[in-house]
């Protein structure tokens, strides 16, 4: 199943992203350093839940990247912890 979701937190030291998804908290995702995203750009991608590698698409921008996907469903408290 595909999900989406729009970047809400990006901390350039740890490399990583976190996703907002409506009503499914955040996903965490580490960065392909030569793939661009900014602060409210839409992400999708197709393997729902899978977690370690995955091609994400930055449907803003036009492009895709090749991230490792850490965690889904994480908390606004828990995004606090490692966004911090």
């Amino acid at each position: 199943m595909r999900r989406s979701g729009t970047i809400a937190a990006i901390d350039n030291e740890q490399g990583a992203a976190a996703i907002a998804t409506p009503g499914r908290g955040y996903t965490i995702i580490e960065l392909d350093p030569d793939w661009e995203v900014h602060l409210g750009d839409r992400i999708e991608w197709e393997n729902d839940d899978g977690l370690g590698f995955e091609t994400y698409i930055n449907v803003t921008r036009g492009t895709t990247g090749e991230v490792f996907v850490e965690n889904h469903d994480v908390s606004e408290h828990a995004l606090k912890l490692q966004f911090s």
